[in-house]
Parts: structure tokens; sequence; C-alpha cells
């Protein structure tokens, strides 16, 4: 009994006395990576100072999403706009789609320079009138989304009613107005004509 008691022991010692070695062997192993990482050379990166306010912008292309932020809106607006991977299909414009897509392009035709005049009067800012075409013609493209967009969340398949044109065309006026605006708002200075 005794003796089986030993024998245990001894392999349990000699198990352990495995286990050190190689506990220090993988130590002397990190020790000498250290010692290696702390001979490379050190790339020391001091103070990053961005200097935004000195950038001069030559030309500006792109789409200019101007009023579509989920934070004035909700959060699933976005997620309206998102072009599916799928094929899409494209609704045959209804009357009502039609009447509304009409008061709107001609309201942002005729009031368009004037509700951008009065931002700028508000926030003292004057932008070149060619600015002020691209910010027009931007808007303009997005127009027939948000048209869809609406109807969607009032009912696409609503009849035609003369209420509810009225409330997407108020709608719509309020989205180009609050657009212009966030997007005047943020605008840094040196993009005006200041």
């Amino acid at each position: 009994m005794w003796h089986d008691y030993f024998k245990q022991l001894d392999a349990y010692l000699k198990w352990q006395q495995q286990k050190m070695q190689s506990l220090e062997q993988a130590i002397h192993d990190l020790q000498q990576q250290y010692e290696q990482l702390k001979k490379k050379p050190r790339t020391t990166i001091e103070k990053i100072e961005y200097h935004f306010d000195q950038l001069k912008v030559e030309t500006l292309e792109g789409t200019l999403n101007i009023g579509l932020n989920p934070a004035t809106f909700g959060e699933d607006t976005i997620e309206n706009f998102a072009v599916p991977n799928s094929q899409t299909i494209i609704p045959q414009p209804t009357p009502l789609f039609r009447n509304i897509q009409t008061a709107v392009h001609s309201y942002l035709q005729e009031e368009g320079e004037n509700i951008i005049a009065r931002i700028e009067q508000t926030y003292e800012r004057s932008l070149d009138p060619t600015y002020r075409q691209f910010i027009l013609q931007d808007i303009a493209r997005q127009i027939d989304d948000r048209i869809h967009f609406y109807l969607r969340q009032h009912g696409e398949n609503e009849k035609e009613n003369e209420q509810l044109q009225q409330n997407i065309i108020a709608y719509l006026k309020r989205d180009i107005e609050h657009s212009i605006e966030t997007f005047l708002k943020h605008l840094p200075r040196e993009e005006t004509n200041e």
C-alpha cells in the first residue's frame, strides 16, 4: 500500500517538474521576444492636429443628400431609401403622384431661390449662384423618392384624395426648407462667399 502511494507521489512530482520546465521555457521565450521588440526602432506619433478650416474645395462632385438625417426624421427614414440588391420594380406613376410631383417641382422652381436667400440671411451666409443651383438640382433629384416614401407611409392604394395630396405637398415643402436649413447651418464658412 505504501509502495503504491509513493509510486503515485513520484509520478505526480515528475509531472509537476515537467510542467514547471515547460512554463519556464515559455517564460524564457516570451522574454526573448520582448527583448527583440525593445531593440526594434519605434515610431512615435506626437500630437496630430487637423485643420479642416484650412481646406479649400476646388470641385465638388457626387450626390449631396440633404435632409436625410436619421436623427431628424426617425431611424427608419434612411432605410426607406436603401436600394435592395434584387431587381427594382418601378411603379407606374399614379395621378396622385403626378399631381404632387408637379406641385412640388413648381414650388421648388418658383420659391427655391427665395428659400435659400431667406435661410442665408438667417445664418448670415452668402452662397455662389452656381452653388445655389447645385443645391436646388440635388433636391429636385430626390423629390420623387420622397413622394414615394410619403405615399407608402400613407398607403399607396389610397384613392386620390385632395387632403392627402395637400398633406404630402406640405410635408415635402417642409422637407425642402428643413434640408436647406440643415445644410446651410452645418456648411463650413469657407464654402460660402465670405
